[in-house]
C-alpha cells in the first residue's frame, strides 16, 4: 500500500507492538475545536478511556477523563460495546474494562508478569483470550492461565494436531471467537518449513482450517499457484490447501458473523463456512491505487490493494470487522507516524487540554485502512491497534508523557472512531 509522504515518520519504538483500542466522547473541561476547517474534512476521534489527568479511585471521574498509567499491552471489545484495555504498569499488568455504558473497573493480573498481546478476543462468559506469543485465557476476575505453550523443541513443529497440548508452533499471532462461542487462532511456524495457519479450539481438541506446510523444495513466491491463491484465490479455493511462508505479516485473525477473515501478509482472505477462500485484499495489481489523499475517499479496489510489511523492531499490521456496517478494517505497519499529522489527517474532533496533550506526545502509530463494497479508503493514522463491536471501530493509542522510565512516563487511551451512516 502506497504512505502517506505528506506525512513525518514516526519515531521507531524499541519492542514490537501489535494491538487494539477504543474510544468515545468526553463532555467536560476546556476544549480545543480541532474540526474547523470545512476544506479540509478530518475523521474525528473521540476518547473514551483514557487521554485526561485524573487519577482511578476519583470520586464521579468518567473514563474519558482518567489518566491511564502504563505502555499498551492489548485492546479488545465485545459485541455489546464493552472495552478491555491492557497495560504494563512497573509491577504488574491491569486490564481496564469499561461497558459501553456503566462504570469503568481496573483488574490487576495475576499468574501473567508480562505480556503484548498482537491480538485480544472476548469470550461470550467475559473472559479474554490473547494472542501473545502463547494463548492466554484472562477471566473477568483477572486471573491468567495458559492454553497454548509454544516452548515446544523444534524439531516438533507441525500444525498438525489434534489435542491443544501437542500442538507445537513458534508462535500465536491471533485470535477470535465468533458470536456462538467458538474460539480461533492465527498460529506460525517460522523455522524450517515456516508458514501461517489457523486453528480451531473446541475444548481440549485442536483443528487446522486454513494454511499448509511447503513441501520439499516448493517455491515460495507468488509465482507458486498455493501462494498466490492465500491472497486472490478462486472461487472454490480451499483453506486447507493456501501457502502462506510470510510468517512475519500473516496470522491476524477477525470472526465476522460465522466468518473468518485472515491476514495472509500483503492480502486478508475471508474463510468461508464450507472450508472455501474468498478474497478481500489481494495484492492483484498494486500499482492501480492511488496515493491517499482524503479520509474515507477510496483510492482503489481492494483486491488491489497491497498491505506493506512491518518490521522485527517495530509495529506488525492487524485486522478487524464491523458487522452491522459489513466492513472490513486492517492496519499497514510498513511505515508508522507520530505528530504532527498533515492537515487532512490531523485527530478531528473536542479535546480537553489535557486530551490534546495527549495527541501531542503520541508515540508512533500505523495507518488504518476501511475495505466497504470493494473499495479501499484510509481512515486515520498513529495508531497503535484497531478493534470493534458490532457497530463501532475504536483504536488504541500511546502517548509518551515525559521521559520517565516508569509506567507513569506513558500513557494509554482507547478513541471511537466517528464513522457516519453515510461514510
Amino acid at each position: 500500500m502506497i504512505g502517506f509522504s505528506s506525512l513525518r515518520p514516526a519515531r521507531r519504538r524499541t519492542t514490537i507492538s501489535i494491538g487494539l483500542a477504543l474510544a468515545a466522547i468526553v463532555g467536560v473541561g476546556a476544549y480545543y475545536a480541532t474540526n474547523t476547517d470545512t476544506e479540509s474534512p478530518t475523521v474525528d476521534l473521540d476518547f473514551v478511556l483514557g487521554g485526561g489527568s485524573k487519577v482511578y479511585g476519583t470520586a464521579n471521574t468518567d473514563a474519558g477523563t482518567l489518566a491511564i498509567p502504563g505502555q499498551y499491552r492489548g485492546l479488545a471489545s465485545a459485541a455489546n460495546g464493552t472495552i478491555y484495555l491492557f497495560t504494563q504498569e512497573d509491577k504488574q499488568i491491569a486490564m481496564w474494562r469499561k461497558p459501553k455504558s456503566g462504570a469503568l473497573t481496573r483488574v490487576p493480573i495475576s499468574g501473567m508478569v508480562d505480556m503484548e498481546a498482537t491480538q485480544a478476543a472476548v469470550a461470550p462468559d467475559g473472559s479474554i483470550y490473547l494472542a501473545a506469543g502463547d494463548l492466554w485465557r484472562v477471566s473477568p476476575t483477572g486471573q491468567a492461565s495458559k492454553i497454548i505453550d509454544t516452548d515446544c523443541e523444534v524439531a516438533r513443529f507441525s500444525p498438525f494436531a489434534q489435542k491443544i497440548a501437542d500442538l507445537c508452533v513458534s508462535q500465536v499471532t491471533g485470535v477470535a471467537v465468533t458470536r456462538k462461542g467458538t474460539v480461533y487462532i492465527g498460529d506460525e511456524i517460522t523455522l524450517g518449513k515456516h508458514g501461517s495457519y489457523v486453528h480451531k479450539l473446541d475444548g481440549d481438541a485442536i483443528s487446522l482450517i486454513a494454511g499448509r506446510p511447503p513441501k520439499d523444495g516448493e517455491s515460495l513466491k507468488r509465482s507458486n499457484p498455493a501462494v498466490r491463491s492465500a491472497l486472490n484465490p478462486a472461487q472454490g479455493t480451499m483453506a486447507k490447501n493456501v501457502l502462506v511462508p510470510d510468517v512475519w505479516n500473516s496470522g491476524w485473525i477477525s470472526a465476522y458473523n460465522d466468518a473468518l477473515y485472515w491476514r495472509t501478509g500483503p492480502g486478508i482472505v475471508r474463510i468461508n463456512e464450507d472450508g472455501t477462500l474468498s478474497p478481500c485484499v489481494g495484492a492483484k495489481a498494486p500499482g492501480e491505487t492511488k496515493t491517499p489523499s482524503t479520509p474515507l475517499k477510496s483510492i482503489g479496489q481492494a483486491l488491489n490493494a497491497e498491505i506493506t510489511s512491518g518490521h522485527l523492531n517495530n509495529q506488525q499490521g492487524d485486522v478487524t470487522t464491523i458487522p452491522g456496517r459489513q466492513e472490513i478494517y486492517y492496519t499497514d505497519a510498513g511505515k508508522t507516524y507520530s505528530p504532527p499529522f498533515s492537515n487532512k489527517y490531523r485527530w478531528g474532533g473536542s479535546k480537553t487540554t489535557s486530551q490534546q496533550d495527549f495527541v501531542d506526545h503520541l508515540t508512533g502509530g500505523k495507518v488504518v485502512y476501511r475495505v466497504s463494497a470493494g473499495q479501499v479508503s484510509p481512515v486515520a493514522v498513529g495508531v497503535q491497534a484497531v478493534t470493534a463491536s458490532s457497530d463501532q471501530l475504536y483504536i488504541a493509542a500511546e502517548s509518551k508523557i515525559n521521559d520517565s522510565d516508569s509506567s507513569q512516563g506513558w500513557s494509554t487511551a482507547v478513541l471511537q472512531v466517528e464513522l457516519s451512516e453515510g461514510d
